[in-house]
């Protein structure tokens, strides 16, 4: 239960993140964004706006939204750019766990 509620409040941050960088992309109010929001039908954003906030998003986030997760520039909405960055800090969560139990035991058997 507790792993559900820290899960829900990396969501609420990566939301007001996201929002934060469309909102300086397109120049509009990050309040008036909801994840249904779609960028291109709801705000007019241009292929160069999807690419600047898709680059700040993984820049930001230490990601990169593999190719096949990538769709048609008119179909990003906040809520995919929300579950691209949360699937993908799922999958890297492991690894660095796993690197620093690594690193961890090499210490404890070089001590």
């Amino acid at each position: 239960i507790q792993r559900n509620v820290i899960g829900m409040m990396r969501e609420k941050t990566v939301e007001k993140i996201i929002k934060g960088f469309i909102a300086k992309e397109i120049t509009i109010d990050p309040e008036t964004i909801t994840r249904e929001t779609n960028l291109v039908n709801d705000l007019n954003a241009d292929s160069m706006d999807i690419v600047n906030v898709v680059t700040a998003v993984e820049s930001k986030f230490k990601i990169t939204f593999p190719d096949d997760t990538k769709i048609k520039y008119d179909g990003y909405t906040l809520q995919f750019l929300i579950d691209g960055v949360m699937n993908a800090l799922k999958e890297k969560t492991p690894k660095l766990v796993a690197s620093r139990t690594r690193r961890k035991v090499k210490k404890e058997a070089e001590a």
